[in-house]
């Protein structure tokens, strides 16, 4: 599944140089998305704002029992002036611990939000065609290169002609200094944006794979 940022990275890599089938597949995965995403961004957007509303409600709550609490200890104080002198000596000091122990609780309610704020993130993700996202995967895992292929691919006079032989040595030398470091894939910007988006739809292939 695929959230917000997921579309996201998809546009930007649609932005950069992006070969036909990929660009095909992933406009076509984008548009369900998009679409899709939208209608349960704006739920998300409702139920959040109610869960808040209900955090700023027991908050304003308290300060009305506070307030409530206050007068009523003026009223008698005009009335009995000396008793109330004596109460309001008790009471203050519970009143500030009664605020004190509400604190701490109102931002553990915030806190308790959060995450199921990022749940119903999580839960809105777009629901996209399967048939659609297996096209999309399949031509991003097609889209990059591996290290293999890169010092392969600038190694052929040709590349080194067109792309330069200095700027063609440079990319093929990286290429096989990532690969001593047991690296598997190039670190262009689109490869690498690819790779990302493979993570959010659940293929990463750059996991090891588990031997029985």
């Amino acid at each position: 599944m695929a959230d917000k940022k997921t579309v996201d990275k998809v546009k930007e890599l649609l932005d950069g140089h992006v070969y036909a089938p990929l660009k095909e597949a992933a406009e076509k995965w984008l548009a369900e998305a998009d679409e899709k995403y939208g209608d349960k961004f704006d739920e998300l957007k409702e139920k959040g704002s109610e869960a808040w509303d209900k955090l700023n409600e027991s908050a304003e709550k308290f300060s009305e029992k506070s307030i409530e609490a206050n007068e009523k200890l003026t009223k008698a104080g005009e009335k009995f002036t000396d008793a109330v002198e004596k109460f309001s000596d008790k009471a203050a000091p519970k009143i500030d611990e009664l605020k004190e122990k509400a604190a701490p609780k109102i931002d553990e309610l915030k806190e308790k939000a959060a995450p199921a704020l990022d749940e119903l993130k999580g839960k809105a993700a777009p629901v996209v065609d399967k048939v659609t996202e297996s096209e999309f995967i399949k031509q991003l895992k097609a889209g990059i290169s591996s290290l293999d292929e890169v010092i392969d691919t600038f190694s052929k006079p040709e590349v080194k002609e067109n792309f330069g032989e200095e700027a063609a040595e440079q990319i093929r030398k990286h290429a096989e200094a990532m690969k001593a470091e047991g690296k598997q894939f190039c670190d262009c910007p689109a490869c690498t944006k690819a790779r990302e988006i493979l993570k959010d739809l659940g293929e990463d292939i750059e996991a090891p794979e588990t031997g029985e």
